[in-house]
């Protein structure tokens, strides 16, 4: 799948930013930045290379409308298998100077296996894995 990358935009001047300037669509994944300022993400199949790199342009797109750290929410349930070659693209993400913490969530098994890898790798603890959406905000918004 090519990755395709739309960023809505529409900013009238009002002093608030509305919503279709706050979502990008990267083929099937959905990432918007939530009025609490927490990127949610929704990973949808297989990732290689250049939709793991689409994926980091459209998050730090979404970051810098924000002022300092920025917490990222991340929907596995319906991720499939990320290549070599895109962990190491998600591992500078993480690692980037915006990133504030990191959940992750979902059932799935393949999710749970992308979860682990990606905190085992990563420098950053500030990194976790939830069963539920609920338990994973919940933790992200702990001394925010």
């Amino acid at each position: 799948m090519k990755p395709c990358l739309i960023l809505r935009r529409g900013y009238k001047g009002r002093g608030k930013m509305e919503n279709k300037d706050r979502e990008i669509r990267i083929g099937e994944n959905r990432l918007h930045l939530g009025e609490d300022n927490i990127i949610h993400v929704a990973n949808v199949g297989e990732v290689d290379e250049k939709m793991a790199i689409a994926i980091k342009e459209a998050v730090l797109k979404l970051m810098n409308i924000v002022e300092g750290k920025v917490h990222t929410l991340t929907d596995l349930n319906r991720a499939g298998k990320t290549l070599p070659a895109a962990r190491k693209v998600f591992q500078e993400l993480a690692n980037h100077e915006k990133q504030g913490k990191n959940a992750f969530f979902g059932m799935h098994p393949v999710a749970r296996v992308l979860a682990s890898f990606f905190m085992g790798t990563t420098k950053k603890k500030d990194i976790r894995f939830f069963k539920t959406k609920e338990e994973a905000l919940a933790w992200l918004k702990e001394n925010k």
